[in-house]
Formats: structure tokens, sequence, C-alpha cells
């Protein structure tokens, strides 16, 4: 187990980084060219690192699988998503679905 003070030094050098990278962005504003394809691969893989975060913790539940009941309401958030319907929709509609199957499953058991 960690100790209360590597937990407070990782928490400092975290936020020492974060606010570096936002300085050094104001500091350096239109200072420093940065091709578009340079631009496109950046955005791209902010959406990779959120896409495979989703996919970990929707797959994952500490150390053991998920239940199939969150696997498939993640799965109706991502259609409701592709579909492009409002987030509350979205959100209520995996939520719904999750508590739902969960539901029935106690049913069963």
């Amino acid at each position: 187990m960690m100790s209360t003070a590597s937990i407070i030094t990782g928490i400092i050098i975290l936020a020492v980084g974060t606010y570096t990278m936002r300085l050094s962005g104001i500091l350096l504003n239109n200072k420093a060219e940065v091709s578009e394809r340079v631009k496109e691969i950046l955005s791209l893989s902010a959406i990779v690192i959120l896409f495979s975060v989703a996919i970990t913790s929707t797959f994952f539940d500490g150390g053991q699988l998920a239940d199939i009941s969150k696997i498939i309401g993640v799965g109706v958030a991502g259609v409701l998503t592709w579909q492009k319907k409002p987030f509350i929709i979205i959100v209520l509609s995996a939520a719904i679905v999750t508590a739902g199957l969960r539901w029935l499953i106690n049913l069963w058991v």
C-alpha cells in the first residue's frame, strides 16, 4: 500500500507538470509552428486515449471482468451516441438498460 507522503508527492508532481504545460502554451502562444498533420495526429491520439479508457472501464471492474449488464448498457450508449442522440437520452437509456438487466438477472439467481 502507498504511503500518504508518496500520494501527496505524486499529486504535487502532477500539478506542477499540468501547470507547466499550461504555462508553456501561454508563453509559446503562436511562436511555435505546428503542421496541420501534427495537429490531426494529436487530435486523433486524444480520441484513442479516451476510447481505450472507455473500453477498459467497460469490460473490467477492478481486477475482474465486468458483468454483462454493464457491457450491454455501454453498448446502448455507444449506439445512441453514434446516432447523435441528446446526451441526457444517452445517459438515461444506458442507466435504465443496465439497471433493468441487473434486476432481471437478480430475479433469476
